[in-house]
Parts: structure tokens; C-alpha cells; sequence
């Protein structure tokens, strides 16, 4: 599964730090950080699947890497 982040959506509202903090964090410039783009564990699918649910702005996309299009 990979993370995609808009960062011209993303407000920095904390909530996918808060739910997945081994995915994303803030960077020295308070600006959301994606510590991992690639999850594959059945942990960090859903943590992620989380904070693209809790986005307020809808800033994050997962995608299946196995997909083609």
C-alpha cells in the first residue's frame, strides 16, 4: 500500500500523526512529514486506511501497489 499526501491540502490538523505516528510526524518546519510512503503489514494498512479517514481535508490517498492502471 503506498501513502500519497497532497501537501497543498494538508492543513497539519495532527490527526494521521496521532493515528499512525510510525507513518507520519511533523518536520522541523511544523510540516507533515511521511515517515514511511510503503506499508505492507496488516498494522500500518489499517493505521493508514485511519488517517485517511480522519483527514479533514482528504489530503491522503492510499493506493495498492500491486495495482496496475
Amino acid at each position: 500500500m503506498k501513502i500519497e499526501v497532497d501537501m497543498k491540502k494538508c492543513v497539519c490538523a495532527g490527526m494521521c500523526i496521532s493515528l499512525a505516528p510510525s507513518l507520519f510526524d511533523l518536520d522541523g518546519n511544523s510540516r507533515l512529514l511521511v515517515i514511511k510512503d510503503e506499508c505492507s503489514s496488516a498494522g500500518e494498512i489499517r493505521q493508514a486506511q485511519d488517517a485517511m479517514a480522519c483527514c479533514p481535508v482528504e489530503a491522503i490517498r492510499l493506493t495498492d501497489l500491486c495495482r496496475t492502471e
